[in-house]
């Protein structure tokens, strides 16, 4: 699976490459998830810009990780939601748990203005 990381202003985002995220994407994604998590960052985007679906497995890391981050002071939030990944959000329940934004931009945006 291919996965982008970056980080700005101290802001990492994690960008899957692939329209589909199953077992083994997941696994890579959890990769970039710890990676960030034992370099004391706290504040992750997700951009989802590229992905179509995702699965349970990843669900599953998404909670994990956040509960991490959230112990560290900070979140993960997620953008870029394309209509199915809005659709899994929604019957799962997880835009409770997740603050979600159309663009990157506005995700980076939340996180400087302290939100």
């Amino acid at each position: 699976m291919k996965v982008r990381s970056y980080k700005i202003e101290g802001i990492v985002v994690v960008e899957p490459l692939e329209k589909f995220l199953t077992g083994d994407e997941v696994k890579v994604l959890e990769n970039k998830l710890a990676e960030a998590l034992s370099s004391n960052i706290s504040r992750v985007i997700i951009d989802f810009s590229k992905t179509e679906l995702i699965y349970s497995a990843f669900i599953s890391v998404l909670l994990a990780y956040n509960q991490r981050f959230k112990l560290r002071g900070g979140s993960i939030k997620l953008a870029n939601l394309g209509p199915e990944v809005q659709k899994i959000m929604e019957v799962t329940r997880l835009f409770q748990i997740f603050e979600t934004y159309p663009s990157l931009d506005e995700a980076l945006n939340s996180f400087k203005a302290g939100r």
